[in-house]
């Protein structure tokens, strides 16, 4: 059985959907995500499965469950700040985290109530840049950067 897995990378410009046979080894998966790949060396990428943070993600899979997410990046981590109201907060994440995930956690230790947090978006410091949750933080962040800043601003409001 085919099953479809979405692949993310700093060295991609859009989200890759690639077909795999489910009963595929972790091998066959790396091997066929690299494939994907232009340009890079590819004994220097990493695999991580979407907002995981395992240094070995693939060992608790039997098979590739279909819609497996996963990212592909030449770091392993990336030190993540996020910046809101004079106040910053650190955090190392995989490259396969997303900015939900991130914002989740920012709020969190910011102490904003999930009410409010709820009207509030992560915005890449010094752009315009607000990417959806499901990005990963990896995709924004090119090899060597291994920091990135973000600020949390008011989610846009459409009056009517």
């Amino acid at each position: 059985m085919q099953v479809q897995v979405f692949l993310q990378s700093e060295v991609l410009r859009d989200i890759e959907v690639i077909e795999i046979d489910a009963g595929a080894s972790h091998d066959d998966l790396r091997r066929e995500c690299l494939g994907r790949l232009e340009s890079v060396p590819t004994e220097e990428i990493f695999l991580f499965i979407e907002d995981d943070d395992e240094e070995r993600p693939f060992e608790k899979h039997e098979c590739i469950p279909d819609g497996l997410r996963i990212h592909l990046h030449r770091l392993k981590v990336i030190e993540v700040t996020v910046r809101y109201a004079g106040r910053d907060v650190r955090r190392p994440f995989r490259p396969s985290a997303t900015i939900g995930r991130i914002k989740k956690w920012s709020a969190h230790e910011l102490g904003i109530a999930p009410s409010d947090a709820s009207e509030l978006m992560l915005q890449v410091s010094g752009t315009d840049n607000r990417p959806d949750p499901d990005v990963h933080v990896g995709s924004l962040a090119p090899y060597p950067q291994h920091r990135l800043t973000f600020d949390l601003v008011p989610s846009p409001r459409i009056n009517g």
